[in-house]
């Protein structure tokens, strides 16, 4: 396994999967000194540097830090193998080779170059100058460089930074500012050939370097590439940029919450953690950032409209009390019944016999044809009329009680056809007493 590949695939794995059910928190282990400089390392660990407190010329401490089961970081160590080593910036692990290609000041070249060391016997080996085609100061042969197509010479290259693995650790990206760069600094690799040598460095391309600095390149599975930028939209941004056919395509902002209004860069990712380094919290120096994930959201049942239950049936009393029977259309002037609604009285004694000892009123009713007074006469005479009906159907004479209205209570006020008439002739009965 190399550290920092194959661990991760696609774009979603760092662009997508983190934008929810994630919340990026800032680690435990942040101090108040500058956390800088985060690698990935064997035995699940992060390799961080710290400001040394006692160091004059600010000399960076090397530090690890196993990154435990939920994602946070364990109490920092101080390395004692890694500090041997000088180390400036981030290191590139091979776990496979047990090798570790870092960053430190060549005194000879008066620069920063790459340097490998390799894990024999229990130790790491004396560092030396890794064999990168155009590099050294003894090669008295012009190197052949290539940049995005195109080629130029450039004696003994150094000013490497930052390096970073790729391709199962054929190939390493690292920083530069080489010349035939696209300004400040820029993202180059170098690939491993056959003889365990490694070739010319190459630029990235257009696509990943501005007129800005870029820096701290990571492969992503190596269909992504994740680096830091000063042409972002604030400070210094994260971007990613996917591999198609073989080019880096454009590079996009990865924007909030991998970005912030103020300096984020240095991101390296396992197959379950992300970290970043972040300055966001203006209180404090730059920090260590973690997604941390969040329990998830419970489950709310749709509510459930319980209906209220049904009103309890009317009792007997209460029904008679809504209890009313009309009987329509007598003929005009007469106090009996139509042929055709003598089914309507045998329909009211069925109903009337559901009230056993209730006390009715049978209440007559006229349309407004003739004078006030036959009216009232002949409203009377429909009651009783209706009561004797009753009386023959077996209902006491004393639960009868009839009363006349005459004209003044018509169903259709100011009828003016016959059919309308008609409605205003009929008898109204209702219980008075349950």
């Amino acid at each position: 396994m190399v550290i920092g590949l194959g661990m991760l695939s696609s774009t979603w794995a760092i662009n997508k999967k983190y934008q929810e059910g994630y919340e990026l928190v800032s680690s435990t282990i942040n101090s108040a000194a500058r956390e800088a400089y985060l690698s990935l390392f064997k035995n699940n660990q992060l390799v961080l540097l710290k400001p040394d407190p006692k160091s004059k010329n600010k000399k960076m401490k090397v530090y690890t830090s196993t990154i435990k089961e939920n994602g946070e970081l364990s109490k920092p160590k101080e390395s004692k193998e890694l500090s041997k080593l000088a180390l400036e910036g981030t290191i590139a692990y091979d776990d496979v080779a047990k090798k570790i290609y870092f960053t430190r000041y060549n005194n000879l070249s008066k620069n920063y170059d790459l340097y490998e060391t390799a894990f024999k016997k229990g130790r790491w080996t004396e560092p030396k100058p890794m064999d990168i085609e155009g590099t050294g100061s003894d090669r008295e042969e012009e190197s052949f460089i290539m940049n995005a197509g195109w080629s130029y010479r450039e004696l003994g290259l150094s000013g490497f930074k930052n390096p970073s693995l790729a391709k199962n650790g054929k190939r390493i990206y690292f920083t530069a500012s080489f010349k035939g760069g696209s300004g400040g600094t820029d993202i180059w690799y170098i690939d491993q050939k056959e003889d365990g040598t490694w070739g010319a460095p190459q630029n990235a391309g257009k696509n990943i370097n501005t007129v800005g600095r870029e820096d701290y390149a990571f492969s992503v599975g190596d269909t992504i590439l994740v680096f830091s930028t000063t042409a972002g939209k604030s400070g210094v941004d994260l971007m990613s940029a996917e591999l198609n056919e073989g080019e880096w395509q454009k590079a996009q902002n990865m924007g909030a919450p991998f970005n912030s209004a103020l300096n984020d860069q240095n991101l390296v990712a396992t197959k379950d953690n992300v970290y970043l380094l972040s300055a966001r919290n203006p209180r404090m120096r730059e920090d260590i950032y973690h997604f941390k994930k969040l329990p998830p959201k419970p489950v709310i049942p749709q509510a459930v409209v319980i209906p209220p239950p049904p009103p309890p049936p009317p009792t007997k009393k209460e029904e008679a009390l809504k209890w009313n029977y009309t009987l329509f259309y007598f003929d005009f002037d007469k106090d009996v019944l139509t042929d055709e609604f003598v089914a309507q009285f045998k329909e009211l004694v069925g109903e009337m016999k559901e009230f056993p000892g209730a006390t009715f009123e049978v209440a007559g009713h006229t349309d407004s044809k003739g004078s006030d007074a036959y009216n009232d006469k002949l409203s009377i005479k429909r009651a009783e009329f209706v009561k004797a009906l009753l009386i023959k159907e077996g209902f006491p004479a004393d639960k009868i009680v009839t009363k006349g209205y005459g004209e003044s209570q018509p169903v259709i006020p100011d009828a003016k056809t016959e059919d309308e008439f008609m409605q205003n002739r009929r008898c109204e009965i209702r219980i008075i007493n349950q």
